[in-house]
């Protein structure tokens, strides 16, 4: 999934120059599939709580093949924004619904998150490198085409594994401890959780989006593939990092751990903000580490918040906010891009924002950390 939803930030630099049209314009038709990856979340979290998550993932895969292979068939402005459109809706199945599978399956759910954000962070990564390396070998048709073959197929391998019942078709759940918490506490929990994951989602897609970019620019005289091996490197880490964070989050006050990550962004964008040269790819592999090492500490506060019957659609409204954030960051991108052929005021913007939920998550009515016992 991640993936998929990174292909086009490298492979708009070749559309730019094949079609003759403007970076603004070309980003501006990923904005309603980024919309998707957010709004679809909440009706297929639903689907997975009702039905099946092992099912509703078959779907992930097949949906998100065929439509980047339609990416890779277009000849056009208006067929390439449905078919992107239609990327972003199969993408957004994976968050509500793969979150929940694994910390329902898994007794040391830091260490699963982690283990899971690994190859996240590898799915960002590989993304970029794939897509620019498929484009300068043979074209962006197939930079689109290939993978969406590839997608298809693990599809069909998931739903044969499901068939044998070698993987489950019914959905887990695991006893938990929870915390006592008042009216008052539960409504500034949620508040303060659902600015930070904003924050965060948007943040995220501030950076990833423009980042093929904003190396052409700064760095200069670098073609796709080495843009994508640089975005590559950053994400690679960034997923290892997710591992040690999940590690951290069974061990360690989820506050804390919390707290620290999100306020070292901070120092992280304000620097990108102004840096040029390959200094900038240093910063950048910092702030993408600390982004993504919350992750599983984000993710555990709202397992422990939430009835599991509901995992799905808690969830889903999680990444209606991490990832509905996704057209705003375009807005801003396209918007700064056109103004000043820049970003400085992207990363400025992602600075301020990780100082003022810094200052929130002090308040998170949170002391302990959670214990997770599994069924017999």
């Amino acid at each position: 999934m991640h993936m998929f939803a990174a292909f086009y930030f490298v492979i708009i630099l070749t559309i730019e120059k094949e079609w003759n049209i403007s970076y603004d314009q070309l980003i501006r038709l990923w904005s309603l599939g980024a919309l998707l990856i957010g709004l679809g979340a909440i009706p297929f979290g639903w689907l997975s709580d009702r039905w099946s998550r092992s099912g509703t993932m078959t779907i992930m895969f097949i949906g998100m093949g065929i439509a980047s292979i339609l990416c890779g068939l277009s000849e056009s402005i208006s067929f390439l924004f449905f078919s992107l459109s239609l990327l972003g809706l199969f993408c957004s199945i994976y968050h509500p619904v793969g979150i929940p599978w694994v910390i329902n399956s898994a007794n040391k759910q830091g260490r699963a998150l982690g283990i899971n954000g690994i190859f996240g962070g590898v799915g960002i990564g590989s993304g970029a490198f794939v897509a620019g390396t498929l484009t300068e070998l043979f074209n962006w048709h197939l930079a689109f085409i290939l993978p969406g073959f590839i997608s298809i197929f693990i599809g069909i391998i998931l739903i044969y594994l499901i068939f044998i019942d070698k993987i489950s078709y019914k959905n887990f759940f695991i006893n938990k401890d929870k915390e006592d918490h008042s009216r008052n506490e539960m409504i500034l929990i949620a508040l303060i959780m659902l600015l930070s994951m904003f924050a965060l989602g948007l943040s995220f897609h501030n950076t990833q989006t423009s980042l093929p970019k904003v190396f052409e620019i700064r760095i200069g005289n670098i073609n796709s593939i080495q843009i994508g091996f640089m975005i590559a490197v950053i994400y690679f880490i960034s997923g290892a990092t997710t591992f040690l964070g999940g590690l951290l989050a069974d061990k360690f006050n989820l506050k804390v751990i919390y707290l620290i990550g999100i306020f070292l962004q901070f120092p992280c964008y304000l620097s990108i903000a102004y840096i040029s040269g390959y200094s900038l790819v240093v910063l950048c592999i910092l702030a993408a580490v600390f982004n993504a090492s919350v992750l599983p500490t984000e993710n555990l506060l709202l397992g422990r918040f939430t009835p599991q019957r509901y995992h799905g659609v808690v969830y889903g409204i999680k990444f209606i906010l991490a990832f509905g954030s996704g057209p705003i960051s375009v807005f801003l991108i396209s918007e700064i891009y056109s103004i000043t052929l820049e970003f400085t005021y992207l990363f400025l913007i992602n600075a301020v924002m990780m100082a003022i939920v810094s200052i929130l998550i002090i308040f998170l009515p949170i002391q302990s950390n959670q214990r997770i016992s599994t069924q017999d």
